[in-house]
């Protein structure tokens, strides 16, 4: 039984002269009107996960996006975990995903450079995260050093391209 790991970056969000402390930078109006846009695609991309969990860095920005998320997937409140706000090894991002159950997809919404160093480590493969970007990889089974699958990467307009299909 599977279990798969989506890395969501924050939408765009303000800009950083509007704010003296960069955790707490908030979405802007239109990274809001976008990433609103995006979750339909998002959704079709999730496919058949029944069991879904978000949790997210509790910087402003991450958090009004998993908050978002979590309200147009009609899903539990995000769990919020400091580590994934200070680029925390990849070990705890393991750790995380071992304790959730199989068939679960875990959706971490966090920023750069964060998601593509936890990228790198978790599959072998960099990928640029802009804002509004996701992947999912799938984990291996065995857990441990294993390399997870990557099954998808798309960014924000994508997302959007999906949904206009």
């Amino acid at each position: 039984m599977s279990k798969y790991l989506i890395l969501y970056r924050h939408g765009m969000a303000e800009d950083k002269e509007k704010s003296t402390d960069d955790d707490l930078r908030s979405l802007s109006l239109r990274g809001k009107k976008l990433l609103k846009k995006s979750v339909s695609g998002f959704k079709t991309m999730l496919g058949n996960h029944k069991n879904i969990k978000i949790y997210s860095s509790p910087k402003l920005r991450a958090r009004e996006t998993a908050d978002m998320l979590s309200e147009e997937l009609d899903l539990e409140d995000p769990i919020y975990l400091d580590f994934l706000g200070t680029g925390g090894s990849v070990r705890l991002l393991r750790d995380l995903v071992t304790d959730i159950e199989p068939e679960t997809a875990a959706i971490i919404v966090g920023q750069q450079p964060f998601l593509s160093l936890w990228s790198q480590e978790l599959s072998g493969t960099f990928l640029r995260f802009k804002k509004g970007t996701a992947a999912c990889f799938k984990l291996p089974d065995e857990g441990g050093e294993a390399k997870a699958e990557l099954t998808w990467y798309l960014q924000t307009r994508e997302f959007v391209k999906i949904d206009e299909k």
